[in-house]
Formats: structure tokens, sequence, C-alpha cells
């Protein structure tokens, strides 16, 4: 059984969480907490595998209950936000600072309950079967003057899901720009999260990352983030955003993304997929090969959940898998070599 504990400040979304979890046979709900200093005192008498944790709450608010977790016991959290953007904002300092994922709250009990509760059991499974742990993220603020250049030759895209935003962070924190090349960023999230997303990755890597815009254009040192909600489709040199149905479950999908910019750069495209679960992303490395790029993983022990890269190399269209750590390095290995 997969012990969670719930630490939310309103009665009524305890009780929903609860009997949600409680429908799936695999997870025991051990205890609830009404507040953070409630979680911390209830965290070593339970000993949960997984933490759901509200973003607003009285006396100890979640990011600072967050960073409590994390120093004294460090346990998977997963952030249950609100889709306001104060909201977006702190659980973008969460997923920085030890979480690993986050849902968003329903606000039609009726309508979105069932998808809510689906998303969750899930996201709960993954993480607790991954073992995986966040880490705590050290700022490296950039304070160089950024400008995008021309038209790119070369092309990276990034997947990510579960875990993502911490590895993002890793990756585009040590990338060095090459004026050449431009990145595109396909991060499983919602709507309202994704512009939060962009502008924390902007404070701490060489290239402009912003989120990408109806009918821009793409230009050398410029990171694009998709925006939540939506696929991200190149035509030719602008971009064009889709409310298609999702594919594999998720919009954002990074499969649409790959297909529609590997027919511009063809060889000159670099794909790489970092942690999270599913398997979208591998048909478009796929598809990468075909066309002469290039392709990389993230390595299992680097990943909160391996499932998107673990897909990939199942399917053997991987060239390298490497940790966390050696990603940038591969990145920039691979374009200098294009």
């Amino acid at each position: 059984m997969i012990k969670v504990l719930i630490v939310d400040d309103s009665a009524l979304m305890r009780r929903i969480l609860k009997d949600t979890l409680e429908r799936h046979p695999e997870i025991e709900v051990v205890g609830v907490a009404e507040n953070g200093k409630e979680a911390i005192e209830k965290l070593n008498i339970l000993n949960p595998d997984v933490i759901t944790l509200d973003v607003e709450m009285p006396i100890m608010n979640g990011l600072d209950t967050l960073k409590k977790i994390m120093s004294l016991r460090p346990t998977p959290v997963i952030m249950v936000s609100a889709l306001t953007t104060k909201d977006a904002e702190v659980t973008i300092e969460a997923l920085m600072n030890g979480a690993v994922d986050f849902v968003t709250k329903p606000q039609n009990l009726i309508g979105e309950f069932d998808s809510f509760s689906k998303e969750l059991q899930l996201k709960i499974l993954n993480v607790a079967k991954s073992k995986g742990k966040g880490v705590r993220i050290t700022e490296i603020p950039i304070k160089e003057v950024k400008s995008p250049g021309k038209p790119p030759k070369k092309l990276v895209i990034i997947g990510s899901s579960t875990g993502g935003p911490q590895a993002l962070y890793q990756v585009m924190s040590k990338l060095t720009t090459f004026y050449d090349t431009s990145v595109v960023i396909v991060q499983h999230m919602p709507p309202g999260f994704t512009k939060s997303l962009a502008e924390r990755l902007d404070s701490v890597s060489k290239y402009i990352v912003k989120e990408a815009e109806e009918g821009e254009s793409l230009r050398s040192g410029v990171a694009y983030v998709a925006p939540g909600g939506y696929h991200l489709i190149l035509n030719r040199d602008t971009f064009s955003l889709s409310k298609d149905p999702p594919v594999l479950g998720v919009r954002p999908s990074v499969d649409v993304a790959i297909f529609s910019l590997v027919r511009v750069f063809k060889s000159n495209t670099i794909g790489v997929l970092l942690t999270g679960m599913g398997s979208d992303g591998a048909r478009g490395l796929e598809e990468i090969k075909r066309n002469g790029g290039k392709t990389i993983v993230q390595d299992e022990r680097s990943c909160v959940v391996f499932g998107m890269p673990k897909a990939a190399i199942d399917r053997g269209v991987v060239d390298v898998v490497v940790d966390l750590e050696g990603i940038p390095t591969e990145i920039e290995r691979m374009i200098s070599e294009l």
C-alpha cells in the first residue's frame, strides 16, 4: 500500500482528496493535516510515501512547508494548486524547491471530479513506485543582456513531464547559447502555468526563454516553451497554437511538436526526453532518427519517473542515455557536430 498524507486547510478539500484516494486499492490515506505546522508534526509519526500539499494555507503555507519537509525528511510531494496566477507562480516555485509534480483543483466538482481523481491517483502511483524525490535547486541568476538572433539553422526540442521543471532548470541553467540554434520546450502542464515556468527558466538561462505565441517566428538564441493546453506546431518558420484533441492524453504533446519541427529542420534536429510518465515523445524521437537527427534521453537513476525516456529506449531510437547532469554537455556536443 502507498501511504499518503493529505495537507490542506479546507475541510471540504481534505474530504474530497481522502475519498478520491481511498477509492484506489493500492493507496491508503494515513493522515490529514490542515496546515503545514501540523503536517511537519505528523511527518515522522505517519511516515508517508507521498504527500499532497496545498499551496495557500494559514500558519505555514505550502512553500514553507515543502522546504521544511525537504530539509527534515525528503518525501515525494505533489502540490494541489488552484488555477490562479498567484498559485501558478507559487507552484512553479515549489517544483523548483523539491515538489515532484502538481495537480489543479477542480473548478467544477461534478463535471471534473472523475478526471481529477484519475490524474491524482495516477501521479501518486507513478511517483511512489519510482521512489522519486525532488531536490532543492540553487539559484544561478543570469545577469547578462540577451538578445535574439537570426532564423536558426539548428533546433533542439526538449520534452518532459513529471519532475520536468526541475530537470529543465538544471539543463537550461548550464546550456551554452549557440547563435545558430533555437530550443523548443514541451512540458506537460495545464494552461496558466507555463508562463511562470518560462520566466523562471529565463532567469537562469543564457538563452532567452519565453512562452511561445501564435504567429511568432523562430529566432536563434531563444528557447520557446509550449503554452499549457495547446499543441505547438511549426508552419515553415512561425508557430501556430492548436486546440486539437490531446495525443496520448496530453496537450501540449511532444510528439506533435516534433513532427512539425522535424519537417523543417530535418537532420539538424536534436531531440531530448527528460523525466516523465507515459510514452509521449518516443514516436517523435523515432521521426528525428528517420530524418537523420540526433537523440538523447535522461537515464533512469536521475529521473523522477522513467516512463518517457524508457519508451524511447524500448523503440530503439536513442543515441545517448545520460544522467541529468551530463545532458547539457551532450546537447552542446551534438549541436557542434551538426
